[in-house]
């Protein structure tokens, strides 16, 4: 009998959580009902984002290239590198922060570099990966790790 008791009370408070309709986005304001579809219903052909410069070798005409493409899954992109005549793919996960994902590329620091990022709901550039050729290799690596968190909020 304790123990249908101890059942019943747990079912009534787990079935007593409120939705959550709303929930804070970056710098704290509240983002109420995300209308951004999870799958785009018609994904680009063309790069949203390309960086490009030539390879330094007299005999070649090779060039250090990244172009970033959309998938079907709007918060996810595919990554494609070229460096001489190595082609490798990698892919890019934007957090929903409640607003349409828009990627960029900029130079790095380094020559044949470049930082792959997005902006964010102020339009600033948010450094995610970093792409770069070490050592005659084509390296990828995260910079930065991004999240959106979603908690409930008490009214």
């Amino acid at each position: 009998m304790k123990y249908c008791y101890l059942i019943v009370l747990v079912l009534l408070y787990a079935c007593n959580g409120q939705t959550d309709s709303g929930s804070t986005g970056a710098g704290g304001e509240k983002v109420v009902n995300d209308t951004i579809a999870l799958e785009r219903t018609e994904v680009q052909k063309l790069p949203v984002a390309t960086y490009s410069e030539k390879v330094k070798d007299p005999l070649n005409d090779f060039k250090f290239a990244v172009e970033v493409y959309e998938t079907k899954a709007t918060f996810t992109f595919l990554i494609k590198m070229t460096y001489k005549a190595l082609d490798a793919e990698d892919t890019l996960k934007v957090p929903n922060f409640g607003i349409m994902p828009k990627v960029e590329i900029q130079k790095g620091k380094e020559d044949q570099s470049c930082i792959i990022g997005f902006l964010d709901k102020k339009g600033e550039f948010k450094e995610y990966k970093l792409v770069k050729i070490d050592q005659g290799q084509l390296k990828i690596s995260t910079i930065r790790h991004y999240a959106r968190t979603r908690y409930k909020v008490k009214k």
